[in-house]
């Protein structure tokens, strides 16, 4: 949907920012924004061709609305913005909108469409998600959110658990398939501050076989190890996929990607970062491409709920070890929570 104009984007902003904090049985209103000034230059090494540009994004602007029933029933709304460099008009999706029931101090069910489970971990302990999403997101063999239930508890004592059945097709295309998708995870933590988990996904993908045939299931095995203390964050995340997105294609595919990043407070307003991911998208049709992304930069908190960084960030495509392309981006992002 590109039908929002500046003018509503703006007022929806600012009755957002305006909006008072709401009591218990009230509706309570906030949201966070994602944006970025750059310039990235992207350099062709076949061709030769060259291209400088220089622009903001609005990647992403989360306005949230929640009610609370009382303490077991509840109702959340998220609705997606983004306005990328190049696009004459900004996206409006419905990110999220479910029904949530407690059952004690940890299990909940969420009936609607929500963010997934792997996603939601990977942000968590990654920490710096309004830069980049991790490498699963950059190669898309993972959805950000998705129609369906949403289960989430404790197994035992130091072992959490989450489950989304959903319709595979992602909230940006509500449909559905033949039968419903499922992602799960595992996560154990050894102690205060670690984690190590590990899951998958299987499914369609919300496609139906009536009209072209379903050669494939599109399938994921997830495995991460993560650290984060008031000081250091460091983890590892790897994700091994097979015909993501190609249930229709006759051929097979795989592909594995895996991230791994770092960061220190060295201030207290001041910390430094760095990632690095390496990802091999088709194992079997073009097996000696690869793909990496790096960042490093420096954060910056001036207030609780303000987060600056000035960011360099580097991106190339390889085969058999020869790069064939590859982009250069330094900037500023931002992360602005209200």
């Amino acid at each position: 949907m590109k039908s929002v104009s500046k003018a509503a984007l703006c007022l929806a902003l600012g009755a957002a920012l305006a909006a008072p904090a709401a009591q218990a049985g009230e509706f309570t209103l906030g949201g966070k924004i994602y944006a970025d000034a750059s310039q990235i230059q992207q350099h062709d090494r076949v061709t030769g061709a060259r291209s400088s540009d220089t622009d903001a994004d609005l990647k992403r602007m989360y306005l949230d609305a929640d009610y609370a029933f009382d303490p077991a029933w509840s109702v959340h709304v998220t609705g997606d913005v983004n306005w990328l460099r190049g696009e004459r008009d900004p996206d409006l999706w419905l990110k999220h909108a479910y029904v949530q029931r407690k059952f004690g101090a940890s299990a909940q069910v969420r009936l609607g469409v929500d963010d997934m489970p792997w996603i939601t971990l990977g942000s968590q302990w990654y920490g710096y998600r309004y830069i980049d999403a991790l490498s699963t997101s950059m190669q898309k063999i993972d959805d950000a959110a998705d129609w369906g239930v949403h289960l989430k508890g404790v197994l035992a004592p130091k072992l959490d658990y989450a489950v989304a059945v959903v319709t595979g097709a992602g909230y940006k295309r509500p449909s559905h398939g033949r039968r419903a998708d499922v992602e799960a995870l595992l996560a154990y933590h050894p102690g205060a501050h670690t984690v190590l988990a590990l899951g998958g996904y299987d499914g369609q993908q919300g496609e139906d076989g009536d009209l072209v045939p379903l050669y494939h299931t599109a399938r994921r095995v997830d495995l991460m190890a993560a650290y984060a203390d008031d000081t250091w964050r460091l983890g590892v995340r790897y994700a091994y996929a097979s015909n993501w997105g190609g249930v229709h294609r006759a051929s097979s595919e795989r592909g594995r990607s895996w991230s791994t990043w770092g960061s220190v407070q060295v201030a207290r307003q001041w910390s430094l970062f760095a990632r690095y991911d390496r990802m091999q998208p088709k194992r079997l049709q073009d097996p000696g491409q690869r793909t990496w992304y790096a960042n490093a930069g420096i954060e910056w908190k001036p207030a609780k709920r303000l987060r600056l960084a000035l960011v360099a960030k580097r991106n190339a495509v390889e085969r058999h070890g020869r790069e064939l392309r590859n982009g250069d981006e330094l900037g500023v992002w931002s992360e602005i929570s209200f």
